[in-house]
């Protein structure tokens, strides 16, 4: 847990750069999608560094419900997270609340990112197109050294969606499943949905 608590502060405040405007599927591939999110937010995110607004949780909630959560998709995300319990858990009718739970994790995740954004740049690097998805690879230079960060999206709906992301190798569901891996093994199917709600103290 806190090789993932320093991943997610860290470095996947860059996820949040690229994955918040709506750009149509049909009419570009994955590497223009990813290219044509980073200028602008990049700019968003240092407007809103140095008018201090990065620092106000209910602008960051804004932001993220606003402009991130619709981007990814949601549902395919909660699948890799749970896996293998996913239908199990559809299987009792909590479906919804096993997304819930993933989507309150990356608010919680992006609201930390996104107040932890210091300018860093970005380069958008090659893509790797299959029939089912692409991955694009973004380098982030920090002031020491740089990160090199997957994007894995695919189609729906007609647009693009990211539905997993790694850094410098280090998946981000899987992460995440990882964490959870001695929940997933009981038999209470609320067990396993609350394992990746920490308690509030």
């Amino acid at each position: 847990m806190k090789f993932y608590r320093i991943f997610r502060q860290n470095l996947i405040a860059l996820c949040i750069m690229l994955c918040s405007l709506n750009v149509v599927a049909d009419s570009v591939d994955a590497h223009t999608y990813i290219g044509s999110l980073t200028a602008e937010l990049q700019q968003a995110l240092q407007d809103g560094l140095e008018q201090d607004l990065l620092k106000d949780d209910a602008y960051l909630d804004k932001v993220i419900d606003e402009l991130i959560l619709p981007h990814i998709d949601q549902e395919y995300l909660s699948r890799r997270v749970f896996h293998p319990r996913w239908d199990d858990i559809a299987e009792a009718n909590k479906a919804d609340l096993a997304q819930d739970a993933v989507i309150s994790s990356l608010r919680r995740t992006y609201r930390v990112a996104l107040n932890a954004y210091n300018g860093q740049t970005i380069d958008i690097g090659k893509s790797r197109d299959k029939p089912a998805f692409s991955v694009v690879r973004v380098k982030v230079h920090t002031n020491n050294n740089a990160h090199l960060m997957d994007f894995a999206l695919r189609q729906t709906e007609g647009e693009w969606r990211v539905f997993d992301l790694s850094v410098d190798g280090v998946v981000f569901s899987k992460t995440l499943n990882g964490s959870i891996r001695r929940n997933l093994e009981s038999d209470d199917v609320d067990s396993v949905i609350n394992a990746i709600t920490p308690d509030e103290t």
